[in-house]
């Protein structure tokens, strides 16, 4: 019957179930575990349709509460651990963000774009959204996974004195290329490329410049505080501040110190 499917896609058969109770005792969070692979659901039918690659992904869905692993063994290696409690994070009810609601919204347009050939305007918007949407709710993930990490006995995400991920910080890096690639089949069929550019990169550079800015300060201290400028907190945040720098010049502008 057509109302039993549409259930089974909503509310699909788990493989470990118990394994999904566990969790909520661990976290408090609820969720169904599917492999997608094997169980169909209302997102591993759809998303393909939007964005293949997005529709290849491990996903959590916050409406229905169902989780997606492919070839999901209950947590059987660190990797699948680690996987587990990232897409708990998205179904985390707490510290949530505008952009916990369009947390998949640059790869859904990315898709769309590349069904559609790609145009400037679609682009330029899966840019901005992968910096502004996705990153930021894939580094809540990140962050909720990181707390967990020793009970879940995995290897917790490195995130940053900012809480961001290198899984964040690659899905801004994506935004901007693909962004800059968007903008300048925009500009430059009308002339316009230097004056518009400027004015864009200006505005892309200053949250940039704001978190160098504030960063500085503490990373000094650190510094002055240690006697060895090589202990692993401070290279990571020497190697963070540098790229900070090089996305800032990336951008045509100087790093203010």
């Amino acid at each position: 019957m057509a109302g039993d499917a549409l259930t089974n896609l909503v509310r699909p058969a788990q493989p470990f179930p118990e394994r999904s109770k566990e969790l909520e005792r661990l976290t408090g969070v609820k969720a169904r575990f599917v492999d997608p692979e094997k169980t169909k659901t209302l997102v591993s039918t759809l998303a393909p349709l939007v964005s293949p690659k997005w529709g290849e992904s491990n996903y959590a869905n916050p409406v229905f509460g169902t989780v997606g692993i492919r070839g999901y063994q209950g947590g059987a290696t660190p990797e699948e651990r680690h996987i587990e409690f990232h897409e708990l994070g998205h179904l985390n009810p707490r510290n949530k963000g505008l952009h916990s609601y369009f947390g998949v919204a640059g790869r859904a347009l990315e898709g769309i774009s590349d069904a559609t050939g790609n145009l400037p305007p679609l682009d330029l918007a899966a840019g901005l959204a992968l910096q502004y949407a996705d990153a930021p709710e894939e580094d809540r993930a990140e962050r909720f996974a990181a707390k967990y990490a020793e009970r879940g006995n995995f290897k917790a995400p490195v995130i940053d004195a900012e809480g961001r991920s290198e899984y964040g910080d690659d899905l801004r890096e994506q935004g901007d290329r693909l962004a800059d690639s968007a903008i300048e089949r925009m500009v430059n069929p009308f002339g316009l490329r230097t004056k518009v550019e400027s004015f864009i990169n200006a505005q892309r550079a200053k949250p940039l410049q704001e978190e160098l800015t504030r960063s500085l300060p503490s990373y000094r201290k650190m510094l002055r505080e240690t006697d060895s400028p090589t202990t692993p907190e401070i290279m990571r945040e020497s190697e963070r501040l540098s790229n900070l720098e090089r996305r800032i010049r990336d951008l045509g502008l100087q790093p203010q110190f």
